[in-house]
Parts: C-alpha cells; structure tokens; sequence
C-alpha cells in the first residue's frame, strides 16, 4: 500500500543516513549506489500519495504499488543486515584493535619505501586517517562474500528501482498532490486531560430515542411470562456502527436491570469462528464462578448451569456472527439453568436479521434506527473539543451537508466528528472536509464505510502505518499503550518527522508514539475502555474499524485465527505477508512453512509457546506477544 512506502521513506532514510557514516564506508566501491538509492527512493515518494488514491479503483497501479513497496521493504532488510554486521564488527573490533593497529604499523614502513602518496598523509598527522582506510580494507578483506553480495543486491535494487521509476511514466501521477499532512500536535491541555469513551460509550448517546429503546427493552426483558419452559430472547439488529452495542451497554448497567437479575454475563462474540472451551470458561468467570482451569467441554457446560442457576441471569450476547455459538455451546446450560429458576433472559446483538430464527427460541426483535437530523448534530460536538463547541452553531448548514454523508450512523458520525476535531472550526475548514474526493469513492467492498476511508486518508503516512497495526491484535482484545507504542517503534514507524536520523530527548521515540495512540482516539478509530476512561491506557478496536483496517493491510499483514485459516493463512499462495498474527496453536509443520516465508518480519503469537521454539525455527524474525 501506498501508506506504507511513505511512511517507510523516513526510516530508510535514517538507515541510509547512519550507514553513510558507518556502514557504507566498509563496503569499497558502492557509495556512489547508495546515493543513488536515496535519491531514487526520493522522486518515487513524489508519486506515492496519487497511487494511494489510484489503486483501489485501478487494478495496474495496484500492481505497480505493489512492486515499489517490495522493493522498499528489500532496501531495509539490506540496510538492516548492513546494521547487523556492523553491529558483530564493532564487538570484534573491541577485543582486536591492537591487532589492527599493529597492521596498520607494519604497513608504514612498506608504502614510505614504495613511495607511496598516501605516506605523505601520515607525515601530515594523518596516522588516523590511514588507520582507518586499512581497518576498512581489512573488513574487506575478512568479508568478502559479505560486501560482495551486498554490494550487489544494492544494485540490483537501483536497476529494479529504475523501471518501476520508469513505468510510472504511463500512469502520468500527479506529482502536485504531495504527501499526507503530518499529525497535527496535541496542545498540553489536550494531551493532560483527554475525553474519551468509557465501556457505557457517553460519547454515542445523545437524544431522546437511545432513551425510549432502552426503557421499551427493559421492560420486555423484565415483563412475566407464562411459558416458563422456553427462555426469551430479545435481539437487537441493525448495521455495522449503528449503535446496537451501546444501547445493549445501556440496557446492562441500567439500576432496573440491577435490581431484576441476580447475575449478569456479557460475552463478546466477535468472530464466526471461536473457542469452544475459552467461551465456555469466560461465561463462567463473568458470572462470578470459577472454573478451575478445565479444558473438558462437558465438565465447564455443567459448571456454568451450577454458576447460573442460584437466580435469574441475563445473557448478552454481543456482535453474534452466527448461531453456532448459541445453538452448539450456550444454548444447553442456559437452558437448563433457567428451568430451575423462570425469568432469565437472553440479548443478542446481530448485523443478521435471520440469526434471531436460526436461535429456534421464543424471542422480540428491536431494529436500530439512524439517528434523526438533530441527535446526529449533537452527537457530533460531543467528538469536539470544548473550546471548539463556543459558537459552532454558525457552522450548522455546512455541519449537517456532511452528516448527510453519515446517514445517521453513530461511528460515522463520531469518526467524521473525530476528523473534524483536528480542525480549526471554520467555515474553509469544514468545507474542506465536505468537498474531500473520498465521500464518493468507489472501489471499497460494500460491507466497508468509506466514511472511515476519508478519515484514514486524512492520517499522516506513520500514524496510518500505526492504525492498520492496530488490526493484528485479535478481536475483542485490549491493545494496551505501552505495549502496541514499543512495537510501532522497534516496527521503525516512529521516525523524526524533519527527516534527521536522531530524535531530541525532550521529544523521543516514545512521546512520538504516544502521541500518535492519542491521535486515533481523538479521531475514534480506538476506543478506551471504561476503566482507562479518562487515560486511554487501554482500548478496543471497533469491528466496523476493524474490518475497514484488515481489508487496507490485507496486501501484508494477516490474522490467522482457526486451523480452517491457518492452512490457507500460514502457506499464503503468493501474498506477500510481512507481519503475520496467529491465534491457534501451530504445529511442526506450520513452523516449517512459516520458516520458508523470507517475507516475514514480524509474528504475533497469541498463545502460550515455548519462546526457544520460535527461536529454533525462526531466528531472524522479530516476534510479539509471545506467551509462555
């Protein structure tokens, strides 16, 4: 993806910049190719953000995106095995200077007799200089299979380089449109004391109908009824990003569905495919039980009806995909547990409007409507910040022509509200979000917002690289800042934003990447949980985002979650991948493929491991995440 070139260009860059002073003096003859590298690497970056519009619409500059990002990410595993043996010549020449030294010594005497020119230098004072030159030659000498192959693998890169160059001649890009805006900075204010989401989302909940939905559903999940042998099932259906989560998080931590319900179990059914037995354990862990780290199916179905049966319960289920996990997990115990005791319940949140049938159990259904013209206005300048609110009511003719676009969506509304945030509120700047080309995109898959594509296109090149990073962590999974900040920068996303190879103490590496976690809260494409409310330490991810990011990082990066996916993910056909997140258990044989993958940079493993496993079959693959 295009995102991916520009935002690679400052960390090549920086490679290249480091080995200009180091590394590349060791390898005789190829600095001239070097510089080629960088100014080639250079003209190409001038046509990457029209490509990056282009592609999805174009299937040839989609194949000519991807070529130069191959060859860019062939340009930083050269720059970084250059790293790395610099790295091992460094700690060979702490213990062998002296050797070296006395070299360089032996070889005075032969080129002053030789009347060599360079002998002259050391009579200037240059010794150090000559020093040098020799320890370099020795490098040389003692590597040269090493600096030859380098040395051409450089150039083959240049060549590469020159047609894809060359070939972007047909495709006349426009050059004018220049790079993605940097980020725009947090003030300290913004940064000390920031807004976001909590588990019951404030920020989605505006006007009188989320009112009468919850208090209609409550009463249906509370009114008697005289068939106590069948449990009910109340379903809430509607799009993706419509707001069905939150009016279910409204409904549970309601005081009337407090007081009714003995004990209440929220599950998160994010996926088609799931594990039966984590299901299972996490069912009885909300509902105050303890499973006593079983794996048997049978033994945790009987726990949870024993955990469930003291009174009546309430079920949420949420983002059900299908009815497997209902029909082959669930359905059983609940069952059972509600016939010793009538009057527990079932909600399910649903895209399906035929899941609630396929559930084969009495139930009411309850559709989400979009939002009416005034609640999307003001579910809008919640996402602003306070200062930005005083007088936005003279921005309202131009603020409802871009809720037009949203129809009445809540997550439109709040990640266009969120986009609008990094605004200055005027009249020119809210104009320019209604005219972006992107509102009438076409290209996306249906089932993908292209309200999110406006708002992805407005991210700077990094920050995009951190969002779509985002996408590897598994659904329903807490991404915690400090861990996914310390993978975007040993990833190399976090680069100076001036393009200097060193980054000042008071703004580093890390405060570099806090800010950009900060940034995708502020625009809503991560949302903290209700107990990092007011720090965002820890935040979830969307489905709707989700979906939206695994589709744009789809060319590189893959999750695999079952062993049906595993197959097909892991062996990969022709798909470059090169960062790849594994939820199931891999086997020997899955290694062995995964080691014949030299696409691969980073793997996630989700999953207890032995750490000395990976290492033994992938020893050059930096890896996250690995539980052991």
């Amino acid at each position: 993806m295009a995102a991916v070139l520009d935002a690679l260009a400052p960390y090549v860059k920086k490679l290249i910049t480091d080995m200009a002073q180091e590394e590349v003096s060791m390898l005789l003859g190829i600095s001239g190719e070097i510089t080629k590298l960088d100014a080639r690497m250079e003209d190409l970056r001038a046509f990457v953000s029209d490509a990056d519009r282009r592609r999805i619409t174009d299937q040839n500059v989609q194949r000519w995106v991807n070529k130069l990002k191959d060859a860019m990410y062939d340009a930083t595993n050269i720059m970084e095995l250059c790293q790395l043996e610099a790295h091992e010549r460094r700690e060979l020449e702490e213990g062998g200077s002296s050797r070296e030294q006395n070299l360089v010594a032996c070889c005075q005497p032969l080129l002053m007799c030789l009347g060599n020119p360079i002998a002259t230098l050391i009579t200037c004072g240059n010794a150090e200089k000559i020093q040098d030159f020799f320890q370099r030659l020795l490098f040389f000498l003692q590597n040269p299979v090493f600096a030859h192959e380098i040395g051409s693998r450089i150039m083959e890169l240049n060549q590469r380089l020159d047609e894809i160059y060359r070939e972007a001649d047909k495709y006349r890009f426009n050059m004018n449109l220049g790079p993605n805006p940097e980020p725009r900075k947090l003030t300290a204010a913004e940064f000390s004391c920031y807004r976001t989401s909590s588990q019951v989302d404030e920020s989605a909940i505006v006007g009188e109908q989320i009112e009468r939905d919850t208090r209609e559903l409550i009463q249906v999940l509370t009114a008697e009824d005289n068939n106590h042998n069948l449990i009910k099932v109340v379903s809430i259906i509607g799009a993706g990003g419509m707001g069905k989560t939150t009016l279910a998080q409204k409904i549970f931590n309601d005081a009337t569905i407090q007081e009714h319900f003995k004990s209440k179990i929220w599950l998160s059914i994010t996926r088609q495919q799931f594990d039966v037995v984590e299901l299972l354990r996490t069912a009885i862990e909300n509902a105050g039980g303890d499973h006593g780290g079983k794996q048997d199916k049978n033994t945790l179905t009987e726990t949870l009806i024993n955990t469930i049966s003291t009174g009546r319960f309430l079920l949420v289920m949420d983002d059900v995909w299908s009815h497997e996990a209902w029909n082959h997990v669930l359905s059983v115990p609940v069952r059972n547990a509600s016939k010793k005791l009538p009057g527990s319940r079932v909600l399910v949140t649903t895209r399906s409007a035929q899941l609630p049938q396929q559930m084969q159990a009495p139930l009411h259904q309850h559709r989400v409507r979009p939002l009416e013209n005034d609640d999307a206005w003001s579910l809008l300048k919640k996402q602003l910040q306070p200062d930005q609110v005083v007088e936005i009511d003279q921005l309202k003719t131009i603020g409802m022509e871009i809720l037009e676009n949203c129809d009445g969506l809540p997550l439109a509304i709040k990640v266009i509200g969120g986009l609008l945030s990094t605004r200055y509120p005027s009249e020119h700047e809210w104009k320019s979000v209604l005219n972006k080309p992107a509102w009438s995109l076409t290209g996306l898959p249906p089932e993908l917002d292209k309200r999110l594509y406006l708002s992805y296109e407005d991210l700077s090149p990094q920050i995009k690289q951190c969002f779509l990073y985002c996408s590897l962590f598994p659904k329903g999974e807490e991404i915690i800042a400090d861990v996914v900040t310390r993978m975007w920068i040993s990833e190399g996303f976090i680069q100076p934003l001036d393009g200097s190879s060193i980054i000042s103490h008071e703004y580093g590496f890390e405060e570099m990447a806090t800010e950009y976690y900060q940034e995708l809260i502020k625009r809503n494409l991560i949302e903290a949980t209700e107990e990092y409310s007011l720090t965002g330490y820890k935040c979830t991810m969307h489905d709707v985002v989700r979906t939206f990011a695994e589709y744009m990082a789809r060319e590189e990066s893959l999750e695999v979650v079952g062993r049906e996916h595993a197959a097909t993910g892991i062996g990969g056909g022709g798909v470059h991948v090169r960062r790849l997140s594994i939820e199931q258990t891999v086997s020997v044989l899955d290694w062995g493929i995964l080691q014949r993958r030299e696409s691969l940079r980073t793997l996630i493993i989700n999953f207890r491991v032995n750490k000395s496993e990976v290492t033994l079959w992938l020893p050059s693959t930096r890896g996250h995440g690995c539980k052991q």
